[in-house]
């Protein structure tokens, strides 16, 4: 008796521990790195942790604890396994494991999430555990949903910014996707409670407000999926309308004027997508704007060609999970140059985990949908499954695998997916359980608690390896981040900080040297330190730097902060001028289309006075794609500099100065001056004037352009404004008309 009990208080355990992982898309992490993703997902595997040795005990204990060897538990377990093998076996397999603070994915996640499910397919033995687990969800994203409103009516701030709502998530495109499976668990629960009307209005209001949710993040990726498996489900009712309603058999064509209506609107859509309306309502028209020369697509579809090869050189196993930046450095298209810099997913399920995995890895993966989807048809062929519930589970699925053409996976969508998965094993198990044909003796009472206690203890010791240091080092390097700005701050109190956060040494210590390395580039010119305290520093996040691209496996970007770090530490110390081209020529090696390899190669060769070298760098990374502005900007300027006209001549025939920044008429303009070409400065500065007319600066240098000319009057008139626009310019521009009036 009382070993039932304890087991009993066990099962209670695992069930609210599992209850309660659907409220972790609440929880924001203020005092860690990345708040909307490490907090999550320390969480969820400290739990998931605590769960599973729980769960084990049981399992000892109990035989009806146990996972059967079913279909989906088989496709999920092959799947996984590839995947730590391919880790394992991958370029950077450290990497693969333990990912970083921006994602949290790699192997720690997959493991954990197949924790998760093991414990979910073997406790949630009742209809009462799945409604307890789908209202939990839904309270959850309520919750969410109405913290995005808030953003919506401006009483909350979105981390996107703008129009689009991001909640607790921090992503729109997350939130879309998180809330995309609560559309559907509304349709099951509507289902599920249709005799109670009171029940049914509020999953109806709950649907509406999340739908409304979903639009207000503007995703287009979600809103295909919906507007797609609205279509599909439409259709599948017209097609079953005889099994999902028996007593209304006549009524079918109301469900095919409903499905001609849902066809209709997306049409609709298209159609009116000039309007003035739909232009001036943000979501709306980012909603209706597809179109293939679009950047954002233009450029998923470079990502993917990249992908593709990086797939065909290691086919099999894939280049394991988070080397992506592998692939995006070697494979690198240039014209990704007004992307954001780095790529660490394809932005699609198939490449993604082709590259991860490889073939193996792909097939193993669309494997789980197959043997899902096979296992809905073949319930709903034996009454298992009824057929609204088996429809809305198959769109479910559809929807989900379909938003994934577009964009990536998180820790929100993954436990509702491996939910689902669990959820379609319960449905199926009442037709595949077997009554059991011989008594089985059960354990005594010491085993299944010595297992518990031996798991806790498992749990607690790896925990404090693999959670709580890296917690630590995240919170450590939050608290540098927040003394830097303090005015009274000591460079050893710096040292130090920075030197705590690295003791912990987990897979943390990446991002504290990317955090050291940008720091470091401010150090150089703040005042409130020594020339030797700066050189100091500088020593330190240099030989931090040059641990992070000791790993066989090195990373472009890492070896672009460390070249442009001993480019900035020259002058501290000028053995670092070796080293530097050294690691910048490697970055080049490594990845050879990518033009800020260059762009910094070139900096290292001007800081050395080698123009020529700098300019053979900047038309390198110019023919990689010549309409990119700021590589065609950087060779005008050395082009200037090393007094090859040809160079400048040649830029000239695809770029203006009406082409270019400010920014970059500011350089071009200093190298002319540089030079002694006034005149070609003179045309620069009088575009800068042209778009800038407020600057005093411009106007000043552009009054001794015009002086320099001879245009005497002119050069008089553009002073007199300089000095009226900035007080500052008073006393140097007196003094520059009076010099006029000498001449």
């Amino acid at each position: 008796m009382r070993q039932s009990k304890i087991e009993n208080v066990l099962a209670w355990i695992v069930k609210c521990g599992l209850w309660a992982i659907p409220f972790l898309p609440l929880y924001v992490s203020g005092s860690m790195l990345f708040p909307f993703i490490t907090g999550k997902n320390f969480a969820f595997r400290i739990a998931v942790e605590i769960i599973f040795a729980l769960w084990v005990g049981l399992a000892v204990a109990r035989p009806e604890y146990r996972p059967k060897l079913t279909s989906i538990f088989k496709t999920v377990t092959v799947f996984v396994a590839i995947i730590f093998f391919a880790d394992l076996l991958g370029l950077h397999p450290y990497r693969s494991f333990f990912s970083n603070y921006e994602r949290m994915e790699g192997f720690m996640m997959l493991g954990h999430l197949y924790l998760y499910f093991i414990v979910l397919v073997s406790v949630f033995k009742s209809r009462r555990d799945w409604l307890v687990f789908f209202h939990s969800s839904l309270a959850a994203s309520l919750i969410v949903s109405f913290i995005a409103l808030q953003q919506k009516l401006g009483y909350r701030v979105s981390l996107q910014g703008g129009y689009r709502v991001d909640s607790t998530i921090g992503n729109p495109a997350y939130l879309a996707a998180y809330l995309l499976f609560h559309v559907w668990f509304l349709l099951l629960l509507i289902y599920g409670f249709r005799k109670n009307i009171a029940l049914v209005f509020f999953y109806v209001l709950a649907l509406f407000f999340e739908l409304a949710i979903i639009y207000f993040t503007a995703t287009r990726g979600v809103v295909l999926a919906l507007a797609a498996a609205a279509i599909l489900f439409a259709f599948l009712i017209v097609l079953f309308w005889d099994r999902i309603f028996p007593l209304v058999k006549s009524r079918r064509k109301w469900a095919i004027a409903a499905l001609v209506i849902i066809i209709l609107m997306p049409l609709f859509f298209w159609m009116i997508r000039g309007t003035a309306f739909v232009r001036s309502t943000p979501a709306l028209k980012r909603l209706t704007n597809y179109s293939l020369s679009e950047r954002t697509i233009q450029s998923r579809f470079m990502i993917w060609k990249m992908s593709a090869k990086a797939v065909m050189e290691r086919p099999i196993l894939g280049w394991g999970q988070e080397n992506y930046y592998l692939v995006f450095q070697k494979y690198y298209n240039p014209g990704l140059y007004s992307q954001e810099p780095w790529f660490d997913r394809s932005h699609n399920v198939f490449f993604d985990w082709a590259v991860h995995g490889g073939i193996l890895g792909l097939l193993s993966y669309l494997s789980i949908f197959a043997a899902a989807l096979w296992g809905i048809v073949r319930g709903m062929r034996r009454n298992l499954f009824a057929t609204w519930q088996g429809l809305v589970i198959i769109v479910l699925l559809v929807s989900y695998f379909f938003q994934n053409l577009f964009v990536f996976d998180n820790l929100n969508t993954y436990i509702l997916f491996f939910a689902v998965l669990a959820y379609i094993e319960y449905i199926l198990s009442f037709g595949t359980a077997k009554p059991t044909e011989k008594k089985i003796n059960k354990p005594g009472f010491a085993l299944p608690v010595f297992v518990v206690l031996f798991g806790l203890m498992a749990a607690i010791t790896g925990g404090y390896f693999l959670n709580l240091k890296p917690i630590k080092e995240s919170k450590a390097l939050i608290q540098v981040l927040k003394i830097y700005g303090a005015p009274d701050l000591k460079m050893s109190q710096l040292m130090d900080a920075y030197q705590k956060a690295l003791s912990f040494r987990s897979f943390g210590d990446t991002e504290v040297r990317e955090q050291l390395a940008n720091m470091a580039r401010g150090v150089l010119d703040d005042s409130r330190f020594t020339p030797d305290e700066k050189k100091k520093f500088m020593e330190f996040a240099i030989d931090e730097l040059k641990k992070e691209t000791s790993y066989p496996a090195k990373d472009v970007k890492h070896l672009l902060f460390l070249g442009s770090l001993m480019n900035r530490a020259v002058l501290l110390n000028p053995a670092y001028a070796v080293e530097s081209e050294i690691a910048l020529q490697e970055a080049a090696r490594l990845s050879p289309t990518k033009q800020p390899v260059y762009f910094e190669l070139a900096q290292f060769y001007l800081s050395t006075g080698n123009i020529e070298k700098a300019a053979e760098s900047l038309e390198t990374a110019w023919k990689l794609d010549k309409s990119y502005g700021e590589a065609a900007a950087n060779l005008w300027f050395a082009g200037v500099l090393a007094k090859k006209p040809e160079i400048v001549a040649e830029v000239k025939t695809r770029f203006s100065l009406d082409n270019l920044s400010e920014n970059n008429l500011l350089k071009i303009g200093a190298a002319y001056q540089r030079v002694g070409d006034y005149a070609s400065a003179f045309e620069v500065y009088e575009r800068l004037v042209k778009i800038a007319p407020q600057n005093a600066a411009y106007r000043a240098v552009f009054a001794a352009l015009l002086a320099i000319n001879g245009r005497i009057d002119e050069a008089r008139s553009e002073a007199e404004e300089a000095a009226r626009l900035d007080p500052v310019y008073q006393e140097e521009a007196g003094r520059f008309i009076k010099s006029l009036k000498q001449k």
